[in-house]
């Protein structure tokens, strides 16, 4: 069966500057990443700051080109697929709900405003459609002469959530659509997004740092370090038994709310990754605690079994 979603050695890399006088160095955001989604399901994306989740979001949402490989939707590369066919089908819902809107529109006009750019119905019919889907996401009509600034942070991002599937999207990518919301508010937008999905056969990509939101959300998870993926499972697997180390160290990090405890140690050192400058082999061998001596030499290759697909020595491919 064709994978809704498919990318194939997908690759990322910007020119960046390393001072002044010195020559400009090549940062790989994105590095040979294989990723494939089926229709309907979740696929979480986690890893540190600066692994690069958000670039890879750029790329699925066709904003960023790849600098190699390709991002493939029902097996047609979307650099090839008319950019309002694209929007029609991959939608957006960012992290921040207070820069994603604009402060001067109406919400009404903000959640039709795809409606406008595509062509769809009169400006009375859009208007109507976009009101039954404020309504949809938990927002009144009253709303929708509103603006923005007299919103709070969970109904502007309902709002986001509006704008993005009135066109009836087949994917959205959701990148940290809960980091700015009050606890209490992330709960209430992870269910109404669960819902969605269901009512409206939904696809979702979604990337956060929060690995309690992917467990409950995500029926997939890939884990990305320095811009590649390590680990790619199902979400029960993954969380029952993580086979990466940098996996496992990062269901380590996890809070715990029994007393006493303290912060949790991972075992990965006070220092961060220096993506300007890789390490050899292993990307993740310098913090890794259970590295071999060719870890340091040799770049794992991938594994795919039953359980799913990790790149570390501790697991070797099947030849």
């Amino acid at each position: 069966m064709t994978a809704l979603i498919e990318t194939k050695d997908l690759q990322r890399t910007f020119s960046v500057s390393a001072g002044m006088f010195k020559p400009r160095q090549t940062l790989h955001a994105v590095n040979g990443v294989d990723l494939s989604v089926q229709r309907k399901d979740v696929l979480g994306i986690v890893g540190e700051s600066g692994c690069g989740k958000s670039t890879l979001a750029r790329m699925l949402l066709g904003l960023t080109p790849p600098s190699r490989g390709s991002v493939l939707i029902d097996g047609q590369d979307i650099s090839k697929i008319d950019r309002r066919d694209l929007a029609r089908r991959v939608q957006p819902i960012f992290q921040d709900p207070y820069s994603s809107l604009n402060p001067r529109r109406t919400i009404s006009s903000i959640v039709s405003f795809p409606l406008d750019v595509l062509g769809v119905g009169t400006k009375s019919e859009r208007r109507k459609k976009a009101i039954e889907m404020l309504e949809r996401v938990g927002l009144p009509a009253r709303y929708a002469d509103n603006t923005p600034g007299q919103l709070s942070g969970g109904q502007r991002q309902r709002v986001a959530i509006a704008r993005a599937l009135v066109i009836n999207p087949e994917i959205v990518v959701c990148d940290e659509p809960t980091s700015a919301l009050d606890v209490s508010v992330q709960a209430q937008i992870l269910n109404l997004l669960l819902d969605l999905r269901k009512d409206f056969n939904l696809t979702y990509v979604f990337i956060s740092h929060n690995l309690a939101v992917v467990e409950h959300i995500a029926t997939q998870v890939a884990v990305m370090y320095l811009g590649r993926v390590v680990e790619q499972t199902e979400t029960a697997t993954l969380f029952k038994h993580p086979r990466h180390p940098y996996t496992q160290a990062l269901l380590a990090s996890v809070l715990t709310p029994e007393p006493g405890l303290g912060i949790p140690d991972m075992g990965l050192g006070l220092s961060f990754p220096d993506p300007l400058h890789p390490p050899t082999g292993c990307s993740f061998h310098p913090r890794c605690q259970q590295r071999r001596p060719e870890c340091s030499v040799a770049h794992p290759h991938l594994l795919r079994d039953a359980q799913g697909e990790v790149a570390c020595h501790l697991y070797p491919a099947k030849i």
